[in-house]
């Protein structure tokens, strides 16, 4: 089965976690520890619906199956080749049950979807704005990681359509565009309910951040750093507990 799912130029990876595997491209677009720690970040209590925008190759969708058996997981993809291999890996998971996958572009989700369906939407969205960084020339990293597809605000606009009244968004972002996320996410309602950076070693500055937000006026939950690493190579207690004890 497996063989008749893995294309040229892909690998099959073990995610750890529930015997889990994920397609990926060997040279294209593959997913960093930013979209695992995400699927952990998210409240799943009395989720039932989520949807992730800009799925890639389903990561977040496989993470949240093993964490709750009960949710119902849409994973959006923009591009073609990754929603195909989201597509597959589910297949190959055996949970077309629990998740689909539909390619679409986030800024016409209210052409494609109903609004007010999902009580929990995710994104780790693409990182830098256009003109920021170095952009790669490999198209699948350079639409992933940079606003060349999709900006901050448009991407708070999808979700927001699909968010139901006591819904919640989480993402993953540079921890340098905290202030704009929240200024962003309060244009269209939002208020920031928790938030928590993501530090490399408890030594350096924290280069990421989860963002919780909810709708209407909310009371910001600062909470503790994530540390990634205890040292060179180790992972810290929490990611530690979350990969060695599964």
């Amino acid at each position: 089965m497996h063989a008749n799912l893995i294309r040229a130029g892909e690998s099959l990876d073990d995610l750890i976690l529930g015997g889990l595997k994920i397609i990926q491209p060997i040279k294209g677009y593959r997913f960093s520890i930013d979209a695992v720690l995400l699927a952990h970040f998210a409240d799943l209590h009395g989720v039932k619906k989520v949807i992730d925008l800009g799925t890639g190759n389903g990561i977040i969708p496989l993470l949240l199956s093993h964490r709750d058996p009960g949710i119902d997981i849409l994973g959006i993809e923009l591009q073609p080749a990754m929603a195909d291999r989201a597509g597959r890996s589910v297949q190959l998971n055996n949970l077309q049950h629990r998740i689909d996958i539909l390619q679409a572009d986030i800024r016409k989700l209210k052409e494609k979807l109903p609004g007010g369906s999902a009580e929990l939407v995710l994104s780790n969205p693409p990182f830098w704005k256009r003109g920021e960084g170095h952009v790669n020339q490999n198209h699948e990293k350079s639409i992933a990681r940079h606003e060349l597809e999709i900006t901050l605000k448009e991407l708070a606009e999808g979700a927001v359509h699909l968010l139901a009244p006591q819904g919640v968004l989480a993402i993953i972002h540079r921890v340098e565009r905290l202030n704009e996320i929240a200024d962003v996410f309060g244009h269209f309602g939002l208020s920031l309910s928790r938030v928590r950076k993501v530090q490399s070693y408890a030594e350096r500055p924290a280069r990421q951040v989860l963002v919780e937000a909810r709708f209407g006026r909310q009371e910001t939950v600062l909470i503790p750093p994530l540390i990634m690493y205890s040292k060179l190579n180790c992972y810290g207690d929490e990611l530690r507990h979350l990969y060695g004890e599964a």
